[in-house]
């Protein structure tokens, strides 16, 4: 069996590329749209399509996972997933592009599931929360992503290329990282061995039950995910066409957010332990929404950085931080949490995408940022009525 440390880095190293890939995706999407002449009801049509990839994968992902293993879902869905992030740039109609973005959301989410699952056996043999910190490899490779799509676009090389070069480098890292996962079979065994005799320190639950168990998480999860798919398809566009920034510009001021993200991720687990799950979460939904309502109404690039800032701070830990407290609460880990959440959470990064470009087309996308801002402060009141008692089961993790 692989020592926890080694498959906690290997399983690291799959969050990183995986966020790596997506952020050195997303800058092309302004691109995409002035190539095609698109709208922005047409580019979210398109955004929908991904949406629809990911709703469709959600049912077998997390099944997938616990009956083959975690380990063998990450392996060959990350093979699928790093070709497909690079196909709808060069798409060239409406229809193609739709239909590579669905299988860009089926495979991302595949992955997503699978190594979200795998996390969470880690997290269970080692004892401790490392979730927040997962994710925040997941933003420290988006930061490097982004950055990197930045200083591409600065040079005097064509767009074209960036692509094609930075993710058969993705796909060759990912077939050495992901041979050091930690299989299930190991998990479970050593589970057992450390368990015997003991009692469970979570409730016990019955599987008929788990979905209403894990709703307000899901819900919770929905509301964040939103945010975070607005804030990362939409806020290049944004800046690019309501600051006139151009594409370097708002490829920094993503950037800015994914950087914003990893910091706060890499140190949530620290945050959790020393303030409680409430507190953090609490915190997270108003920076979120602060930074957004920033971003809104913000009168020069700069500021609009700052809310970039401010609102990856707010969203860092939301997804992570409820994953790991809804494993804890039900006893469960793996495949059957992830999805579970997923189902009602993880649809929303792509599908608040498209509801944006909708409202965008129809009252501008300053009113639409506006909302997303207030549609994130909704997690206080879904706490205050559904979760308190669910997070004083979890604890501080």
């Amino acid at each position: 069996m692989q020592t926890h440390a080694t498959a906690h880095n290997r399983v690291r190293a799959i969050f990183f590329l995986h966020g790596a890939a997506f952020s050195s995706w997303v800058p092309h999407i302004p691109l995409m749209q002035e190539r095609l002449g698109l709208g922005h009801d047409e580019l979210g049509g398109i955004l929908l399509a991904a949406a629809i990839g990911v709703l469709a994968v959600m049912p077998i992902a997390g099944r997938l996972a616990d009956r083959f293993g975690s380990e063998r879902v990450v392996r060959y869905s990350g093979l699928f997933y790093f070709i497909a992030v690079g196909m709808p740039a060069f798409m060239p109609s409406y229809l193609s592009i739709s239909i590579a973005m669905f299988a860009l959301g089926f495979s991302g989410a595949f992955l997503d599931v699978a190594m979200n699952a795998n996390g969470l056996q880690v997290e269970r043999v080692k004892g401790r929360s490392i979730m927040s910190g997962l994710h925040g490899f997941w933003s420290l490779g988006g930061f490097v992503g982004a950055g990197v799509a930045a200083a591409w676009f600065a040079l005097p090389v064509g767009n074209e290329f960036h692509l094609p070069v930075v993710l058969s480098l993705f796909l060759i890292a990912h077939v050495i990282a992901q041979a050091g996962l930690l299989t299930d079979h190991d998990a479970t065994d050593y589970l057992a061995h450390e368990q015997d005799g003991t009692q469970s320190a979570t409730l016990p639950s019955k599987d008929r039950n788990l979905f209403l168990m894990l709703l307000p998480f899901g819900v919770c999860a929905f509301i964040g995910q939103f945010g975070e798919g607005v804030l990362t398809d939409w806020a290049t566009v944004f800046m690019n066409s309501e600051l006139s920034s151009g594409p370097t510009l708002a490829a920094v001021g993503f950037a800015v957010y994914s950087f914003a993200m990893a910091a706060t991720r890499l140190s949530g687990d620290a945050l959790v332990t020393r303030f409680g799950r409430v507190r953090v979460l609490l915190t997270s939904s108003v920076l979120a929404s602060l930074g957004t309502l920033i971003l809104t109404f913000s009168p020069h690039i700069v500021v609009a950085w700052i809310g970039c800032g401010i609102a990856g701070m707010g969203l860092a830990v939301i997804l992570p931080l409820l994953l790991s407290a809804a494993s804890q609460t039900t006893g469960k880990g793996g495949g059957a949490v992830v999805s579970t959440i997923a189902a009602t959470g993880y649809s929303a990064i792509m599908a608040g995408p498209p509801v944006i470009g909708a409202i965008g087309e129809a009252v501008g996308l300053v009113t639409a940022f506006a909302l997303t801002s207030l549609f994130l402060a909704m997690i206080i009141p879904v706490y205050m009525l559904t979760m308190r008692r669910r997070l004083q089961i979890a604890g501080n993790g």
